[in-house]
């Protein structure tokens, strides 16, 4: 192999490097700083939508998921709209079944308990502590789920959606 010629005068090299790394840095300094944003984003569309995708009313099952079904996207919006037709809507009808979902806030007030575990420009991943209240002719007054739910959003061309969501 021959050997790479050498820079001539040695300050253009130097400069060419320079200005290299100039551009590596404004390019990762603007994905991050895109990333900060996607976090505030991500996170505010994630305590707005677990309310309504973890809550329904047997009254009212084909409005309050179809309002839900407006905060998802891709194979999760899908997938949500044959479990809540195949599993959760019988059930929910026969048992005349309730669930209220909320964002747990702190007793003395402050922020919701979530978080933003990851994020990028284009996607993140939300952790948050949900308190579900359940009632229904299967239990005696009503009872309290506190969950942990992991969200992953994806930015659309409509805004931040859940593409997936697990229980943890």
């Amino acid at each position: 192999m021959a050997a790479s010629a050498p820079c001539w005068p040695y300050w253009s090299c130097w400069w060419q490097r320079r200005r290299r790394g100039r551009a590596v840095l404004g390019w990762e300094y603007e994905e991050g700083r895109q990333a900060d944003g996607a976090r505030l984003e991500a996170l505010a569309a994630a305590q707005k939508a677990a309310p309504v995708v973890l809550s329904y009313d047997y009254r009212r099952l084909d409005k309050d998921f179809a309002v839900a079904r407006g905060h998802l996207t891709g194979k999760f919006r899908d997938e949500y709209g044959r479990t809540t037709t195949r599993v959760v809507a019988p059930t929910a009808a026969r048992y005349h079944g309730v669930v209220k979902a909320t964002v747990v806030k702190p007793p003395g007030g402050g922020a919701p308990a979530a978080s933003v575990v990851s994020a990028s420009p284009d996607k993140a991943v939300v952790l948050l502590f949900v308190n579900q209240v359940t009632t229904s002719t299967q239990v005696t007054g009503p009872r309290v789920d506190l969950n942990r739910v992991r969200m992953t959003l994806t930015r659309t061309s409509a805004g931040w959606k859940v593409s997936a969501m697990d229980a943890l």
